[in-house]
């Protein structure tokens, strides 16, 4: 690599690094491309260079984060070794703690305004359908292996087990977020255990695969015990 490529690389490591800290920060919403210029020590004109809009800042972020996920769960789907449960758990350990996760959790955050609103619900588009491709490419191929062995039963294709399972698992995590989120928390404990038995109720049905077993292998439990964590420090 020149130089003049290597500076250029740099630099726009530089901003994506520099815009998602400000965007975990004060939110997307609030983060202008002369926040990120400037700390970036760059002039607007100069990030404009690189992209063209804030938008397409964030989508590169999505982006990358989707390769790198791509790139560490692929030899763990390719496992000939492993059991659809071991792959699972694997996949799930590093998933539960991955930056994407918490970069859609912090950019999806619902705002008062009404354009607010319109921008974070295609935000969150934006990181729905990077997840979807991950659970695709990812957990399609997973299934429909598990299926071969009958470590796991459905009456659908693998990679419509791998939507629903896709859909399952977003809605769940929307549900227990907006619980951190309410006012009243009183009962807050109760319903995050209740949003859990629900999740790994419905994933046993999907995949024809015992509750406990799956529990263990989505590491449900763990997360649980992280929520009721956050939701103590916060009351």
């Amino acid at each position: 690599m020149n130089k003049r490529k290597e500076q250029k690389e740099n630099t726009i490591a530089d901003i994506l690094r520099v815009s998602q800290e400000l965007f975990h920060k004060q939110g997307y919403e609030k983060t202008s491309i002369h926040n990120i210029a400037e700390q970036c020590g760059l002039s607007k004109g100069a990030l404009y260079h690189h992209f063209k809009s804030k938008e397409e800042v964030l989508k590169t972020i999505c982006y990358r984060h989707y390769v790198k996920l791509k790139e560490t769960f692929l030899p763990i789907a390719k496992d000939k070794q492993a059991t659809l449960l071991e792959k699972m758990n694997r996949i799930m350990t590093i998933a539960r703690n991955s930056q994407m996760n918490n970069a859609a959790a912090t950019f999806s955050k619902k705002e008062s305004s009404e354009s607010s609103g319109i921008e974070n619900a295609a935000l969150s588009k934006l990181f729905d359908s990077y997840n979807e491709r991950i659970y695709i490419e990812i957990f399609a191929p997973i299934f429909a292996e598990g299926k071969r062995k009958r470590e796991c039963n459905f009456p659908c294709s693998a990679e419509a087990m791998a939507v629903f399972i896709h859909s399952l698992d977003t809605g769940t995590s929307e549900q227990l977020n907006r619980i951190l989120h309410e006012e009243d928390l009183d009962s807050a404990e109760e319903r995050i255990k209740d949003i859990a038995n629900g999740f790994i109720f419905a994933l046993s049905q999907l995949l024809d695969i015992d509750e406990k077993t799956l529990s263990e292998a989505t590491l449900m439990d763990k997360m649980v015990k992280q929520y009721i964590e956050i939701l103590n420090n916060k009351k």
